[in-house]
């Protein structure tokens, strides 16, 4: 990005091309929403091919436009949006290739030129795509399977447990080594996967290529407070209020973390035990305010202890209600948030 802002990158190519290879849900499209946010006018503002669609030969066609003689082919059509491959003065454009090995041989061919010189040329002839002002990123789920056997496997099982076991106890240059020993074999396993699906001159066309390592308890740990804070961000919209234990956020990702699914196990373990809890409050607290308008609801999340049956922890519910302050009004489209109600408060 420096290269990029100092304008020193090539001129006759894009200004980065980017492949980045893991296991599901390491958040490698994650990335690239956080650099459109950044760098354009949302986290969804870049051009999103979705590989997986381009599965046949023929599907070469949405990249360069049909053939001349065949239907479609003066109209040019394509599945770059032009605003966000070309970018323009101060904000480039941002390209993410999703699932690359999804896609026909032939297709993921198409894209040599686009690397190599950065210019598409319709097959009309009359029409063309500039990717020399785009950051161009490529997604691969390639040794993903091999990965997830190698970690299901007894000995990687053992060694990582007996590593996080002692990991407190020893310096933390003899854990990084540890570290390394145990994702070594990860490196290896999507190098030899990549070189045996792509052709060496794909490979070489491509800037940097980054590997993404399974997710630890740490980052696990850190993506279920993010997904909490979103789910507090809008019921707060909503007129709730909640409050998270952190005893709430370790339960969270002990329960859904999953090292073969990543983050959206996660995800979805907050979808299916947090959601509706929070759902049935703001509908709650919505019925409510059709006869208190001014009311405010607060709901506090914890852990329920375990019945003698050993049954596992729970997430349960304390709500408690109080009136908005005076100079507080309540949210847009809500009962009470009219202006004749505003004159009645400052009336009184």
């Amino acid at each position: 990005m420096q290269v990029i802002q100092a304008g020193l990158a090539d001129r006759e190519r894009p200004l980065a091309s980017h492949l980045f290879v893991g296991p599901t849900g390491t958040g490698k499209t994650e990335i690239v929403r956080q650099l459109a946010a950044t760098l354009r006018s949302g986290p969804d503002d870049f051009c999103r091919v979705d590989m997986s669609a381009l599965a046949q030969e023929h599907y070469a066609a949405s990249f360069a436009g049909a053939p001349p003689g065949y239907a479609g082919s003066k109209e040019g059509h394509s599945v770059f949006r032009r605003d966000q491959v070309e970018g323009e003065l101060g904000k480039p454009g941002i390209v993410l290739f999703d699932e690359v090995e999804k896609a026909h041989q032939t297709v993921v061919r198409a894209l040599l030129h686009v690397l190599d010189h950065g210019v598409l040329h319709l097959a009309n002839g009359e029409q063309r795509f500039n990717f020399r002002n785009c950051i161009v990123f490529l997604t691969s789920n390639l040794g993903s399977r091999e990965i997830r056997d190698l970690q299901q496997s007894r000995p990687r099982r053992w060694a990582r447990r007996h590593v996080e076991n002692a990991s407190s106890h020893l310096p933390e240059s003899a854990r990084q080594w540890l570290r390394q020993r145990l994702e070594g074999r990860i490196h290896e396993i999507t190098q030899d996967a990549l070189e045996k699906y792509f052709d060496p001159e794909f490979l070489n066309r491509v800037d940097e290529v980054t590997v993404f390592s399974e997710l630890s308890q740490d980052v696990a740990l850190r993506i279920a407070q993010a997904e909490l804070d979103l789910v507090v961000g809008r019921a707060q919209t909503k007129g709730v209020d909640i409050l998270l234990g952190p005893e709430v956020v370790r339960h969270v990702a002990q329960m859904g973390f999953d090292a073969s699914y990543g983050g959206r196990s996660i995800r979805r373990e907050v979808r299916h035990t947090v959601w509706p809890i929070v759902a049935r409050h703001v509908i709650t607290q919505r019925l409510r305010r059709l006869d208190i308008p001014q009311c405010q609801s607060t709901v506090r999340l914890s852990l329920s202890a375990p019945d003698r049956r050993g049954q596992r922890h729970v997430i349960a519910a304390e709500e408690s209600t109080h009136p908005l302050p005076r100079n507080t009004t309540t949210a847009p489209g809500t009962p009470g948030a009219g202006p004749e109600n505003r004159k009645e408060e400052e009336s009184s």
